[in-house]
């Protein structure tokens, strides 16, 4: 079992595994219902999750917030007191839920380092520590910079440059540019923006930021790595790019498949979907001077030949395919007949198949 439910519509899925992989990679134990086939275990295993999980998630978005499966899970962890919404898009959260404050992660681009990231990873760690999270004050967003301020902004780093352009090789200038309206969070970069020097070429000069750190470089894609993305991109679904994203969140085409799953979109194709029906045959033996045995085997072949002549006349229709016809074994009632003996038997048959399904696929790329 999770300590984190995450409760989200399927349409969002491509957006919600980022959220999932955040988590997880900072050690965090996430459960959500990807990748399990809906059946009669399905509804118990999200019942007994939403109720063992120490934190829910709600990822409120413009198909989640008139989802009611979502609201009703987002109920229960409200109930609980283990209630933790996010926002992915621009909504209101449904009726019953405004008053709890939600994490904003609209636009988030699945960078740890995000201070609105960070913030909610922060109210979600306290809560899975045991405090009640009254509230949540967002980061303040980045306010529109005064025009004032950006010619100011441009004469001064217009002037360094020149500056520089003029003094040959001489020290670099410091800019310092502050926003009035950021408030830095756990992983906001410095204010202070060294701009140095053109290099001797008169190509423009590199901004270089304090304290930054470059990204790291990809990981070396491994055999089994290869084989699911190029069994993605040639089933092109998103069930398949996201099944990659699980298997591998930070390998070699881990940033490809973000980029693909941006593009899904809903197309209607036409698979072979697995059928069958059951119903018994039977079998009749008449044929004189024929030992008990023998009647018996005469009217299990009929029997059996019989339930083969059923299913050719179902999947011989356009839209089967692949009729497999079976039997099973049965008592045989035997009576002593003038002739000899009269044999009955009556098979339990089924008869399996593949039907030609119109389907809706999310298809990528």
């Amino acid at each position: 079992m999770a300590d984190i439910f995450i409760s989200y519509k399927k349409e969002d899925a491509g957006r919600v595994v980022r959220i999932v992989e955040g988590l997880r990679a900072e050690g965090l134990s996430v459960w959500w219902d990807h990748g399990i086939a809906p059946g009669s275990q399905w509804d118990e295993t999200i019942q007994t999750e939403l109720k063992l999980a120490k934190a829910v998630v709600a990822v409120w978005s413009e198909n989640s917030v008139s989802a009611p499966w979502v609201k009703e899970e987002a109920a229960v962890g409200k109930n609980r007191g283990i209630l933790l919404p996010v926002l992915i898009d621009d909504v209101e959260p449904p009726l019953g839920f405004g008053l709890i404050q939600a994490a904003d992660l609209r636009g988030w681009d699945g960078q740890a380092k995000d201070p609105h990231f960070q913030h909610f990873l922060g109210a979600l760690k306290a809560i899975l520590s045991g405090e009640r999270v009254a509230g949540m004050d967002a980061p303040r967003r980045r306010k529109g910079v005064p025009w004032m301020f950006l010619a100011l902004a441009a004469v001064l780093l217009g002037g360094a440059v020149a500056g520089g352009l003029l003094m040959g090789n001489r020290a670099p200038v410091e800019v310092a540019v502050q926003d009035p309206g950021v408030v830095p969070g756990p992983a906001a970069l410095p204010g202070n923006v060294a701009v140095p020097a053109p290099a001797a070429n008169g190509s423009a000069p590199a901004v270089v930021v304090p304290g930054a750190t470059s990204s790291p470089a990809p990981a070396a894609a491994s055999p089994e790595d290869d084989r699911l993305f190029a069994a993605a991109q040639a089933a092109r679904t998103k069930q398949a790019f996201q099944d990659y994203l699980i298997s591998y969140p930070n390998g070699a085409h881990a940033d490809r498949v973000r980029n693909i799953l941006l593009t899904c979109r809903s197309e209607q194709r036409e698979a072979w979907e697995p059928g069958g029906s059951a119903q018994p045959v039977r079998g009749v033996s008449t044929e004189s001077d024929l030992t008990r045995d023998q009647a018996c085997a005469t009217a299990s072949t009929m029997a059996t030949r019989q339930a083969t002549t059923n299913c050719r006349a179902i999947t011989g229709n356009v839209g089967f395919r692949n009729g497999r016809p079976s039997v099973q074994s049965a008592t045989c009632d035997c009576t002593l007949a003038s002739y000899g003996w009269a044999c009955t038997i009556d098979m339990p048959a089924r008869c399996d198949w593949e039907q030609r399904m119109p389907q809706v696929v999310e298809v990528c790329g």
